[in-house]
């Protein structure tokens, strides 16, 4: 007989977020608490209270509808999100 690892299908899923400390932390199913800094997503971190505070926890996604933005679980947890590349400066020509 094959055996097969037991994996719950909603062990990833959110169960709570809350921000804290310039980072976004999400409660999961399992008990794990993963949480990633704001500056990650420019985004959430522009957003005013109300809109970061109005979300919906779809499973193994936050979804924010009055940004229509949101946070894939699965690629967070597998590290897919990666600290963003700060933007070139180019200088202007001045004109004298």
């Amino acid at each position: 007989m094959e055996r097969k690892p037991f994996i719950h299908s909603t062990r990833n899923d959110a169960q709570t977020l809350r921000f804290a400390d310039d980072f976004v932390w999400i409660s999961l199913a399992d008990g794990r608490v993963i949480g990633l800094p704001l500056n990650w997503f420019p985004w959430l971190q522009s957003a005013t209270e109300a809109q970061q505070q109005n979300y919906d926890l779809l499973g193994d996604s936050i979804y924010w509808e009055d940004l229509d933005e949101g946070i894939d679980l699965v690629a967070m947890l597998t590290a897919l999100y990666t600290k963003p590349k700060p933007m070139p400066v180019f200088a202007t020509a001045s004109t004298t």
